[in-house]
């Protein structure tokens, strides 16, 4: 088959060359993982070349290159027997098993950090020992006492792919797209918004593209199986592929992207080298630099495309070994130079077998693959549990362990049982034990503090006693203030609803006989709500009192109120709004006057009267002057009196009870005693907040002649 020591010797090193690609592969894969999964990339990358070894030797050879069954199989030269009177056949079998390796490395990447290891290993199984072997038959089967002799039913019909952009890199492509398919994304990856998960080392994932690129020169170049004057084009190719694919995924990504991401650059550069592969031999550098150009490009766009569709491909081998493959497959017949192919095809007949040859590894590898996956994935589960992902495949598979996976451990511990009372251990003089020696110094200082809020939280306990005693004091207080009865007078009529807030409130109102048939109505709102607020009324209600003994008219009661208010809390920063009426059912006139409060209605002739404020709130400024009015009702009228409370407050929906649908209220149930109106608007606000916590104290006061009014 190849009769010179320089063809062996060159396809050895060549072969050599495609061997140093596993390591490459290893550091791509392990550096675009998370840590808690790093080894286990590693190991599968170094199992799958020694289970790939030994199928190939048992099957895969005889498969690709026994002798051929219609054109689809082979059917000997299984268990092949090297001897040292063929050296060529265990030449092609090293060379080719380096290429069987790849093709089942591919899918490691793609379903990195949550396929199960067993599971892996079927996958190998299934690539070493039928996928590449069969689909190498078709597209470069021949004879092995013959190498002239073309037996696959592909290249027969002139299909070309120099060095496998269909035949290993497609091929993995798809069966990596099966299998990130039937196990899913990884936790987090997608949901609301798409995620991206960074692996733990680029720049060892750098290293390994420097590595495949290297290892390259032997991928292409030894595929010529001779030492010829062919090889330096075909590198020197090879390279400006590579540069071409670098250049326009960095660039293209920089654009869309908005900035330079940090892996554009090795899987541009390896889609360019996947994409050369196929037509390395039969182009020029001008058109392998488009060639790398376009593949680029494919590459970023196949992998915007499995972010859209939710595909998880973890280390993008997808984009770079599918998509950059068969674009590399097709150039072939958009590119190749016809007197190089010796195909004997047209420009498009070239590029119809191109095609077809994408076709027939597709419908293999991703059809046959698809089946026994999803078979297997039914009896035996192709993923890992969900705790185990979390945990990470290093452990949960291979109770493989690192410093950080151990320190992760422990802190996981603290956190799932509470228990603080051990110092994580301490790693000396590594990156990792520093960061415990500081975790350590965090725990001593939440022990401080847990131990101080422990002691803070017995004094609690001591005072609480007291402080439950205090509000109960605070509420009979209170209480004593403000009658929630109904309240009658010999000539009025007076129905109330207090709500406060919490079990006291800063709500304050007072009732009595001025002189005979005259009656005095206050009402007051402190700012706030709660014991500051009820405390606050309380002082209210003491200087209150003592306006009442001294016979002030409306106005001089207000400022009155205003400059002792003022005198004694002043500092606090704490305001009161009211209102005063003086109703008159002698001479049937009502006078009021209001200091800040909102407005309150008069409900008169089927009307309703606005009551105006005509004052600066109580607090503010000293000396303020109260102009009070006065209306002439009717002995039918009626007083609708209330605090902000009953306005101010909102339901779920951010939409405020309002004066506006007070007002539209009173308007719609102007006939109504007073009472019912207070019941009825307490319902109504309650059915609008629906279970919507209320925001502040509420008091309202119904007032009329009668009681049937």
């Amino acid at each position: 088959m190849i009769e010179t020591k320089f063809d062996i010797l060159w396809v050895l090193i060549s072969a050599g060359l495609v061997f140093f690609m596993q390591a490459g592969f290893l550091c791509l894969e392990s550096g675009l993982t998370r840590t808690k999964n790093s080894i286990n990339v590693a190991i599968k990358n170094i199992t799958d070349f020694g289970i790939a070894t030994l199928l190939y030797y048992f099957l895969g050879f005889g498969f690709m290159f026994g002798s051929s069954l219609y054109g689809l199989i082979g059917s000997d030269s299984f268990f092949p027997n090297f001897t040292t009177n063929e050296p060529a056949i265990p030449v092609l079998f090293i060379f080719q098993l380096m290429f069987c390796g790849t093709t089942a490395t591919i899918v490691s990447g793609a379903v990195a950090e949550r396929m199960r290891f067993g599971a892996y290993i079927i996958v190998t199984i299934l690539i070493s020992s039928t996928l590449y072997p069969i689909f190498g038959h078709w597209a470069w089967g021949r004879n092995l006492s013959d190498w002239s002799v073309a037996n696959g039913w592909l290249v027969q019909l002139g299909f070309v792919d120099f060095a496998g952009s269909t035949v290993v890199h497609s091929t993995g492509g798809w069966v990596g797209l099966v299998a990130i398919k039937i196990i899913g994304s990884r936790t987090g990856r997608f949901g609301p918004k798409s995620r991206n998960i960074t692996g733990h080392s680029l720049p060892t994932a750098m290293l390994g593209t420097m590595i495949l690129w290297f290892g390259w020169i032997g991928f292409n170049g030894g595929s010529t199986l001779l030492f010829s004057e062919n090889i330096p084009k075909i590198i020197a190719n090879t390279m400006l592929s590579a540069a071409g694919g670098l250049v326009s995924a960095l660039i293209y990504g920089w654009r869309r992207m908005g900035y330079a991401e940090a892996t554009l650059p090795l899987s541009g550069a390896l889609a360019g080298l996947v994409a050369i592969t196929a037509a390395c031999h039969a182009v020029t550098p001008f058109e392998s630099v488009l060639i790398g150009i376009v593949s680029g490009i494919i590459m970023y766009e196949t992998r915007v495309l499995l972010v859209k569709f939710e595909l998880d491909d973890a280390v993008g081998a997808i984009p770079v070994h599918l998509a950059a493959g068969i674009w590399g497959t097709l150039a072939v017949g958009i590119f190749g130079d016809p007197m190089i192919l010796q195909t004997g095809l047209s420009y498009f007949a070239q590029i119809k077998v191109q095609i077809i040859g994408i076709l027939a590894c597709a419908i293999l590898s991703f059809g046959l693959s698809g089946i026994i996956l999803s078979l297997t994935n039914r009896f035996f589960r192709l993923r890992v549990s969900e705790n185990k992902e979390q945990q990470g495949l290093n452990y949960s598979e291979h109770r493989a362990t690192t410093e950080l996976s151990d320190l992760f451990t422990e802190m996981e511990y603290q956190r799932t049982t509470g228990d603080l009372s051990q110092n994580v251990i301490v790693e000396p003089f590594t990156e990792v034990g520093q960061i415990a020696a500081r975790y350590n110094h965090v725990l001593d200082k939440v022990r401080t503090v847990m131990q101080e809020k422990e002691n803070v939280t017995i004094e609690l306990e001591r005072n609480l006693n007291k402080i439950q005693n205090d509000l109960l004091t605070a509420k009979k207080i209170q209480s004593s203030l403000i009658s929630l009865a109904k309240q009658d007078f010999r000539k009025l009529y007076i129905y109330t609803e207090y709500a406060p807030l919490t079990e006291i409130g800063g709500d304050f109102y007072d009732i009595f006989e001025v002189k005979q048939g005259v009656y005095r109505v206050f009402l007051a709102d402190t700012t706030g709500h709660g014991i500051k607020a009820a405390l606050l009324t309380m002082g209210v209600k003491a200087i209150y009192d003592s306006v009442k003994k001294g016979g002030y008219d409306l106005s001089g009661v207000l400022y009155f109120l205003n400059n002792e208010y003022l005198k004694s809390f002043e500092s606090i920063n704490q305001f009161l709004t009211c209102i005063v009426l003086d109703i008159d059912t002698n001479k049937n006139i009502l006078y009021y006057a209001s200091a800040g409060h909102i407005c309150q209605y008069l409900i008169d002739k089927g009307k309703i009267h606005k009551l105006e404020k005509t004052g600066k709130l109580i607090g503010v400024i000293k000396d303020t002057g109260y102009i009070p009015k006065q209306i002439n009702i009717t002995p039918h009228a009626q007083l609708f009196l209330f605090t902000d409370g009953l306005v101010e407050q909102w339901n779920s929906n951010e939409e405020e009870f309002g004066e506006v649908r007070v007002e539209k209220f009173l308007k719609s149930h102007l006939d109504l005693p007073v009472q019912d109106k207070v019941k009825q608007i307490v319902q109504f606000q309650e059915d609008f907040l629906d279970s919507s916590p209320k925001k502040d104290d509420i008091t309202i006061l119904g007032i009329s002649r009668n009681l049937k009014q």
